[in-house]
């Protein structure tokens, strides 16, 4: 019988490798048994979808997964607002602290609230496209940045920020509508053709800083994707 339930195991978190294809096999792997002994039901939902992104395939079974297990804290009440809002702000974990309570005041829900699977679903793929919003905000910034400075010029931050907008609400779009879509939201790339319209008379350029641009890109997340339905 040991053996059994040994080899269920086994076979489980070698399917769960193959789903996710981590970077690090041996590290998801360590992760993933120490989960298994786990009795804190918001950190195993939070295992579940912490490696997801948007266009993931498994993306529906897992949040169908994550959602059946938070349930299980009341069989009666089943998911409500505290432990749901207590899932977020774990999902969003490693986002910038001074935008996390902008950004949660658009999800939580009451703490004694029923929180269904649509408003569950929503949340979290809420949460998980801030969270891959937020990395390539990150990159394309780098990418803008010009003769190692750690500022970018103010007028390329502006054309970005222009271009953002549009670029979040296709992407966002199109995860939902296609299974087969590309693996990023496309922000980060929006510095190619900005920087290849460049003129050689460049206006004499103010910087702005990384926390700047990003606070300024996370106002467009909070406008634009309230606009979407996921």
């Amino acid at each position: 019988m040991e053996d059994d339930s040994l080899d269920r195991a086994l076979q489980y978190a070698i399917l769960a490798l193959l789903d996710v294809k981590p970077k690090d096999p041996i590290k998801f792997l360590a992760t993933h048994f120490q989960m298994e002994c786990e009795t804190n039901l918001v950190a195993k939902a939070v295992y579940l979808l912490q490696d997801m992104t948007i266009y993931h395939p498994a993306l529906e079974e897992r949040l169908l997964k994550a959602y059946g297990t938070i349930c299980q804290y009341s069989e009666e009440e089943g998911l409500t607002g505290d432990i749901y809002t207590d899932l977020l702000v774990k999902l969003i974990a490693d986002s910038p602290a001074y935008q996390k309570d902008n950004f949660l005041q658009h999800l939580q829900c009451q703490s004694t609230e029923y929180v269904s699977f649509d408003v569950f679903r929503s949340g979290v793929l809420t949460s998980i496209l801030f969270n891959q919003f937020v990395l390539e905000v990150k990159l394309l910034f780098t990418k803008l940045c010009i003769e190692n400075h750690d500022s970018a010029p103010a007028f390329l931050c502006k054309k970005a920020l222009r271009k953002m907008s549009k670029c979040l609400t296709e992407a966002a779009k199109r995860s939902i509508s296609s299974v087969e879509g590309p693996c990023t939201l496309g922000i980060a790339e929006l510095s190619s053709p900005i920087r290849k319209n460049l003129t050689k008379n460049l206006p004499t350029a103010d910087y702005v800083k990384i926390n700047t641009f990003l606070s300024e890109s996370v106002e467009i997340f909070l406008r634009e994707v309230p606009k979407i339905k996921l």
